[in-house]
């Protein structure tokens, strides 16, 4: 009779306790990726507080999952240079006698340039070309763009107008790490504007310009956690993802970056979630960089101080996943790590469609610098990147899952699965049903068998 006890009591009881592991649910990534793309983040630009926010939302999100930090509160702190936008930004043209003669539409007709020595201010002038100067085509961002805007701003230049045929509601990202304290006023305007412009300055007519360009050195961080593995001697697996994006425009409009790349570091956060409860040999270190629109600075900061030995460690990083738009999953890789590359292009191409890709604009390239093997995934669409229609109407939630298949087929081939339990952690509300149901069924059994007695 004991043992027949022990049997239903077990019986029951497991009835009540949860056999299913702990999977990647894509409805995570996706309700991740619709928070960090919302309004509350401001587009997450590097030294904004709605940057800030996510940093303290990833963190949140690490621990809930059980990753440790790997530096003192998840954050590893370094300092940027970013354009932010604060004020308004206006251009207005005046007759000889300081009427008002126009005033043209924010993101229709102009809109600021950061790029180059761009610097914010305002100024009222003369059209004319001791002050002000007329560009036909808006100069990529470089070294030598640097170096004639200097010129132009050493020759008595206050402010640059320049043509620009593309949609005004496009914000770049801007690169180069320089310091300084002047600038020039820098505008883009449609190219009718521009004729427009050329006319008032035949008639000797005042332009009033007014840039909100605030181009300051910021402290941001990466977040940084690490699930550690049962081997120490081996190296580790890093899996990352930007959080950073543009930011906001002067009249309010938010670059919300679902695509690019709220989408990438949810992804992240899921994976972690979905690995919480298994073991591997191998550390497997969680990084969600910064900076990222500002040149890959913090992906470039982590690789020279992260305090690891990367020596063979390898990358994966998530950036744009989840388009819309018929792409394959694509191999982002430097030229130089190509064999790396290829070897995951043949372990992933019977299983998943992707293909390779060899450009260095992602945070797989300062890693694939330094000789560490290094690649991104991602659903290269471009179409909506950087304006304000890449919100979480841009994703798709269903290609979530190939990106993670191609992460469980890499991890599973390079590492060992140490310890994966079935059971999830058991409700104690189930466990007290199941005791009081077996004590319910153990008295009726002895009920029955003491009456057949």
């Amino acid at each position: 009779m004991k043992r027949l006890y022990a049997v239903v009591l077990i019986l029951i009881c497991l009835l009540f306790t949860s056999f299913t592991p702990i999977k990647f649910n894509k409805q995570n990534v996706y309700e991740i990726t619709k928070e960090l793309s919302s309004d509350r983040y401001r587009g997450r630009l590097a030294g904004d507080k709605g940057n800030k926010l996510a940093e303290d939302y990833i963190i949140s999100q690490f621990k809930k999952n059980g990753i440790k930090p790997l530096y003192k509160d998840f954050r590893q702190s370094f300092e940027v240079y970013v354009p932010l936008i604060e004020g308004k930004c206006t251009l207005k043209i005046f007759s000889n006698e300081k009427k008002l003669i126009k005033e043209y539409k924010y993101g229709e007709d102009f809109k600021e340039i950061i790029s180059g020595l761009s610097q914010g201010g305002r100024i009222f002038a003369k059209l004319d070309d001791k002050t002000i100067k007329f560009e036909s085509k808006l100069s990529t961002e470089s070294l030598s763009s640097y170096e004639y805007d200097k010129k132009l701003f050493n020759d008595g230049i206050k402010a640059v107008i320049y043509s620009f045929d593309r949609m005004m509601r496009f914000r770049s990202p801007y690169k180069e790490q320089i310091d300084y304290k002047d600038g020039l006023i820098k505008i883009s305007v449609q190219t009718n504007v521009l004729k427009e412009l050329e006319e008032f300055k035949k008639q000797g007519y005042y332009v009033e310009i007014q840039s909100p360009v605030n181009y300051k050195k910021v402290k941001v961080s990466n977040i940084v956690g690490i699930k550690e593995g049962k081997d120490k001697n081996l190296p580790p697996i890093i899996l990352s993802a930007h959080f950073d994006h543009v930011g906001f425009d002067a009249d309010g409009v938010i670059y919300s970056g679902a695509l690019d790349n709220a989408s990438g570091v949810a992804l992240l956060i899921e994976t972690s979630r979905a690995l919480k409860n298994t073991s591997y040999d191998r550390d497997i270190i969680f990084v969600a960089f910064n900076a990222e629109e500002e040149g890959l600075i913090g992906s470039s900061y982590f690789v020279k101080n992260s305090g690891l030995d990367l020596k063979d460690a390898e990358v994966i990083n998530f950036d744009m996943v989840g388009s819309k738009q018929d792409v394959p999953l694509s191999i982002l890789s430097s030229s130089s790590r190509s064999v790396f590359s290829r070897s995951m292009l043949e372990l992933l191409k019977n299983k998943i469609k992707c293909k390779n890709i060899y450009q260095d604009n992602s945070d797989h390239a300062p890693f694939c610098y330094q000789n560490i093997n290094a690649v991104t995934f991602i659903h290269d669409d471009t179409s909506k990147i950087h304006t304000p229609m890449d919100t979480i109407q841009n994703i798709d939630i269903n290609r979530f899952d190939d990106v993670f298949n191609a992460l469980n087929i890499y991890l599973e081939s390079r590492t060992k699965l140490v310890y994966n339990p079935k059971i999830e952690q058991i409700s104690f509300t189930n466990i007290i049903i199941g005791y009081i149901l077996a004590l319910i069924l153990l008295q009726t059994i002895s009920f029955i068998i003491t009456k057949r007695e």
